[in-house]
C-alpha cells in the first residue's frame, strides 16, 4: 500500500510542472514568484496582456501590494521590445500621480538585460493615446494596437526599479524585481503570435 502514497505527490509535481510550462509558453501572460524579502509594492506577481474593444493593447502589471508615499525614485516599469527597446514608467507612490513617461533605446543584442539608461521618446514615436492608470496592487498600461510593428518580433517584461531622471535621460540605478519570460531569456516571439492569441475568443482561450 506504499505505492498510492508515493504516486500522489509525484502526480501533483508533474501536474504543477506541466501547468507552469503551459503558462510560460503563453505569450499573453508572465507569472512571477513571490519574493517576501521585498516590500509588497516592489514585488511583481504577474503581467497580463489583453486587447480592448477599441483596439488597444492593455498590459496589466500586478504587485503584492501598494503604497501612498515613500522613496520618490521608485517606479513600475513596463519594457516592450519591438524594433527598439521602449520603457514605460509610472511612479509607485500613489501621491505622485499616474502620468506615464515613455523612454527608448536601441535594441541590444542581449535583450534579456535592461539598459541602464533610456532616452525620452519624442515625436511620432509616442502614441497619441498612450495611457496608464492605477489598479488595485498595480497599474495598467494602454497602447494602440497600430503602434506595434507586426512585421517584427515582440517581447515584454516588467520591473520595479529606482530611476533617476535628468533632462531627457532616465537612469536605472537599481532593479528591485523583474517579471520576464523564460529563465534563459528567450522572451521574444512574433508580434503576430501575440495578436492571434489576443483575438482568440475568451471561451476558446480557457481551453488552450
Amino acid at each position: 500500500m506504499i505505492w498510492p502514497v508515493v504516486l500522489i505527490p509525484m502526480l501533483i509535481i508533474v501536474s504543477l510542472t506541466a501547468s507552469a510550462m503551459q503558462i510560460d509558453a503563453d505569450p499573453r501572460v508572465i507569472v512571477s514568484f513571490m519574493d517576501k524579502s521585498l516590500s509588497p509594492e516592489l514585488d511583481i506577481l504577474s503581467v497580463a496582456t489583453d486587447i480592448s474593444a477599441d483596439n488597444h493593447l492593455v498590459f496589466q502589471v500586478k504587485t503584492r501590494g501598494e503604497r501612498t508615499n515613500g522613496e520618490a525614485g521608485d517606479h513600475l516599469l513596463l519594457r516592450i521590445l519591438n524594433v527598439k527597446t521602449y520603457g514605460f514608467l509610472i511612479p509607485i507612490n500613489q501621491e505622485d500621480g499616474d502620468k506615464v513617461l515613455m523612454y527608448e533605446s536601441v535594441l541590444q543584442h542581449d535583450s534579456a538585460v535592461l539598459p541602464q539608461a533610456l532616452e525620452m521618446s519624442r515625436g511620432n514615436t509616442v502614441p497619441v493615446d498612450l495611457n496608464a492608470k492605477r489598479i488595485v496592487n498595480g497599474a495598467e498600461f494602454v497602447l494602440p494596437v497600430d503602434w506595434v510593428n507586426f512585421g517584427e518580433d515582440f517581447g515584454f517584461d516588467a520591473y520595479t526599479v529606482k530611476a533617476h531622471m535628468q533632462g531627457n535621460i532616465v537612469e536605472i540605478t537599481e532593479i528591485y524585481d523583474q517579471a520576464g519570460k523564460g529563465r534563459d531569456g528567450r522572451h521574444i516571439f512574433s508580434a503576430v503570435t501575440l495578436l492571434n492569441k489576443l483575438c482568440t475568443p475568451q471561451r476558446l482561450r480557457s481551453s488552450q
